[in-house]
């Protein structure tokens, strides 16, 4: 009996913990100011994590293409 009371116990707070908790995590979220997102607008630093990412990805292709040249007789 005493251990059916320690579960039903442990049960009930940990059904209440996780409801606060999920309440918080509510209350933390915050809407995103409406900058015309939905239009596709972007800012200057997703321009030039653009820039950076294409820059890379040439210096990849250049070394693949050095490291693994393909014959163009087919």
């Amino acid at each position: 009996m005493a251990a059916l009371r320690c579960t039903l116990t442990f049960l009930l707070v940990t059904i209440i913990v996780a409801t606060i908790l999920l309440r918080s995590s509510e209350a933390a979220y915050r809407k995103p100011p409406f900058n015309g997102s939905i239009f596709g607008k972007r800012n200057a630093l997703d321009y030039d994590n653009a820039k950076a990412m294409n820059a890379a990805c040439e210096v990849a292709v250049e070394a693949c293409q050095s490291w693994f040249p393909q014959n163009d007789s087919k």
